[in-house]
């Protein structure tokens, strides 16, 4: 009896330190009942009050994971809870382990089955879990149960939104919010639909005039979200940029409110708001045209090992292909890529941007692949909620427009050609692909075809960035310098950041500069009777800006040399004039000095070039003093006058034939006539390398030949040639490429026969921003002059500046 009293004393005393302990975790100091339980036998008769105390208790401290574990331990041994049940499925949900939330829901259910709370605890799992259908019915049975309460309206705004049917669940919080204003959990449920319904500003107003609605974590996020919302805003199509800057701008300052109130917290709620507005705040900084600010900020981000998601590596993407760094670009829009889902629209949409950047990066054969690839992956129909038939689909009809664009971009400029019109054949008002088809005109050498097909565009979208922009290109083509300049104007208020309408701006400020052109030789080995041994030459003219656009004066020197048997000959020239150029027409006039060793003579040049479409143009040029004569003639004393008709047919990019005859008139009564037949063909294409067939055919007859410079009574030449050109370099406005021509031809001279001629050259050229142009070539030449074959080395330069 004595050992049973002291066993029961002990119980007693033991359950009223159990007491303590719990009180102690109702205060908040968790860690002693914790202990206690843990290193507890659970058995007997508290085993079920343990269990539930533990599952209780462990919830209170937040540790799910052990709340998780006890339950699963001794849930099925022993009958527990309802409470118990609920605050296991809790738990479960932290956890995501979606089905064991739902059992222990279901078993919470099962005890108290009038519990309202542990029926909308069972909506949220369903929802969250994606059981969308089981979530609704059983949220909108539970809704008509009891009409009245709140919270049964909510659960079912709970379930539409966790299914992002956002205006749905708004619209079930707002008739909540109409028959119960001033319910606490109505009101913060309210603001959390209007935020996630794309309206964060709105409920930012109400929170402000609800200040116990929202916790303090949540008006951080909703406050963050009303600076998101200004982003997007910023992304959005409008009438001007400015209307766009001003939403980044609103947004920017938004940002800098929060971070300048947040900045010293330790907290880590407001740090990861820091850390997510920083994020939003690239978006802004993008919209507004402060790349280098952008870029400065991620790779500061990046640099405190900051996990950028996709939607933001995208605006930096865009970023870094404006500064111009596309290498850069075209990484991070393929590790966005890589995650897409393809045949979807951001699939679409970083494809496009990955093809810009390849394009810009130098690889336009890989961004026409890879825009093969992205119009093969999308439907040409999608099909509409409700609707029995497909429609057209606007993201499959885009990519096969960029498509097509990334054949121009390869300069597969007929394929381009042909998609285009094909497009066009499907889809007559496409705005778009007039604009794109005018720009594949203007690369193959069709402005006027190209200024008919944006002329058509006018009608649909007269206002359109990228019409007007192609209407410029293309007016500078044709010489319509105020047309160029006024739309210029236009596009760049209007789109100031756009870097379409940036280059624009920067081809005409070029055209309205001076330009400088210098072009040389320098006989390296030659014995040549038209030129001489130990020839050079120089000529060099300096073109004045252009005055009331369509005039330019010019003066010039220029300068050549040659030795002959009857000694060195040498031609000192000076010239000024005026250039006119106009739409289809362009007229140069010019007097000059010339001075071979015989004083000072007066010459006079008037040229004349008409197009008279896209496919003719004809010229014609009348000189005193030629500059076709010959330097031999002028050491002896002889000057040579001479009228110049010509006519070119330019059938396209592809294909050429020109044409020129020139009598020429001698001093000492001596007569030539020449005619010259050049053409050339694209035999080969591809992004960087080109090859041309190209054929020089001339005919030249002469009056005498009992004079000293070498003028054959009549003579033929035919000379076939490949011309290649590869691209080594290029980066934008900067290209650097090299050239080789190879030929071999026969000549026929009258009273020597005929022998063959040979022809070998390389050049290199290099094309700096847009103001200078250079080129050095070497030449070897194989041919006969009256049966005698010489061998003619010559290397030549040109230069071209503007300034």
């Amino acid at each position: 009896m004595l050992l049973m009293a002291s066993t029961a004393n002990a119980a007693v005393s033991g359950a009223a330190e159990y007491d303590v302990l719990i009180r102690q975790a109702q205060a908040g100091n968790t860690a002693p009942v914790l202990d206690y339980l843990r290193q507890t036998d659970i058995s007997g008769a508290s085993a079920e009050r343990y269990v539930n105390d533990w599952i209780a208790v462990a919830s209170w401290a937040g540790r799910s994971e052990e709340v998780a574990g006890v339950y699963a331990r001794w849930s099925p041994e022993m009958k527990l809870s309802a409470s118990a049940n609920a605050i296991a499925a809790r738990a479960l949900r932290n956890l995501r382990r979606w089905d064991a939330a739902l059992d222990a829901y279901r078993r919470a259910v099962l005890i108290e089955p009038a519990s309202a709370a542990y029926r909308i605890g069972l909506i949220h799992v369903l929802a969250d879990s994606g059981r969308d259908g089981e979530a609704l019915g059983a949220a909108q049975l539970l809704l008509a149960a009891d009409p009245h309460d709140p919270k049964r309206m909510l659960a079912l705004a709970y379930v539409h939104t966790a299914a992002k049917r956002y205006f749905e669940a708004l619209e079930v919080v707002t008739r909540a919010r109409d028959k119960w204003p001033e319910h606490n959990q109505v009101a913060s449920a309210y603001m959390d639909a209007l935020q996630s319904a794309g309206l964060p500003y709105q409920a930012l107003a109400l929170a402000k005039h609800a200040p116990g609605a929202l916790s303090a974590v949540q008006l951080r996020r909703l406050r963050g979200d009303a600076g998101a919302e200004l982003v997007r805003l910023a992304f959005r199509p409008t009438t001007t940029e400015a209307e766009r800057f001003k939403a980044a701008d609103a947004a920017l300052a938004v940002y800098q409110v929060l971070l300048t109130e947040w900045s010293g917290s330790t907290d880590a709620s407001v740090l990861q708001q820091v850390e997510r507005v920083r994020i939003d705040r690239l978006g802004a900084l993008t919209a507004r045209g402060r790349m280098q600010e952008a870029v400065a900020e991620y790779e500061s981000l990046t640099a405190a090992n900051v996990v950028v998601p996709d939607y933001a590596l995208r605006w930096m993407a865009g970023a870094y292909l404006y500064i111009r760094q596309p290498a850069v670009a075209r990484g991070m829009y393929a590790q966005v890529l890589s995650r897409d889902t393809p045949g979807t629209a951001p699939a679409a949409d970083d494809a496009s941007g990955l093809f810009y950047a390849l394009a810009e990066d130098g690889e336009k054969g890989k961004a026409a692949q890879l825009a093969d690839q992205t119009a093969a992956d999308l439907a040409p129909t999608n099909r509409v909620l409700g609707s029995p038939s497909r429609v057209p689909s606007d993201l499959w009809a885009s990519a096969q427009e960029q498509a097509a664009q990334g054949q121009s971009f390869a300069d597969a400029t007929p394929e381009a050609q042909k998609r285009l019109e094909a497009l066009l054949a499907l889809a007559p008002g496409n705005s778009s692909l007039h604009t794109a088809l005018g720009s594949v005109y203007r690369a193959r050498s069709w402005p006027r075809r190209a200024e008919l097909e944006l002329k058509l565009t006018e009608s649909l979208s007269p206002r359109s960035l990228g019409l007007e922009l192609q209407q410029g290109f293309n007016a500078l083509d044709l010489r319509e310098w105020e047309h160029a300049e006024l739309l210029s104007s236009d596009t760049l208020a209007r789109y100031p950041e756009n870097l379409q309408a940036q280059r624009l701006a920067r081809l005409v400020e070029v055209q309205n500069k001076a330009e400088l052109r210098v072009s040389g030789y320098r006989g390296l080995s030659s014995n040549s009777p038209v030129t001489g041994n130990a020839d050079r030459g120089v000529d060099t003219v300096l073109y004045s800006a252009p005055i009331q656009r369509n005039w330019r004066i010019f003066g010039g020197a220029g300068w050549a040399e040659g030795d002959f048997p009857e000694g060195r000959g040498h031609h000192r020239t000076l010239r000024a004039g005026a250039d006119w150029r106009a739409r289809d027409n362009r007229v140069e006039a010019e007097v000059s000095s010339h001075n071979f060793g015989y004083g000072d003579r007066l010459g006079v040049r008037l040229e004349a070039v008409h197009d008279f479409s896209d496919y003719w143009q004809m010229g014609g040029a009348l000189e005193k003093i030629s500059r076709d004569t010959p330097l031999r003639a002028l050491r002896g004393n002889v000057t040579a006058d001479s009228v110049t008709l010509s006519a070119r047919w330019r059938a396209s990019d592809r294909r050429e034939w020109a044409l020129s005859v020139e009598p020429m008139r001698f001093s000492d009564g001596n007569s030539r006539l020449s005619a010259t037949l050049l053409g050339k063909e694209r035999i080969y294409t591809t992004p960087r390398v080109f090859a041309d067939f190209a054929l020089e055919t001339a005919a030249t007859r002469g009056e005498r030949q009992d004079v000293a410079y070498y003028n054959p009574s009549a003579a033929f030449t035919v000379v076939p040639r490949i011309d290649l050109s590869h691209l080594i370099y290029q980066h934008y406005e900067n290209e650097w490429r090299q050239q080789l021509q190879l030929g071999a031809g026969l000549y026929r001279q009258r009273g020597f026969g005929s022998g063959p001629i040979y022809f070998i050259g390389y050049s290199q050229r290099v094309r700096l921003n847009d103001v200078f142009e250079a080129g050095l070539g070497v030449s070897v030449t194989r041919r006969p002059y009256d049966g005698v074959r010489e061998r003619i080395v010559r290397g030549t330069f040109d230069i071209s500046m503007r300034f």
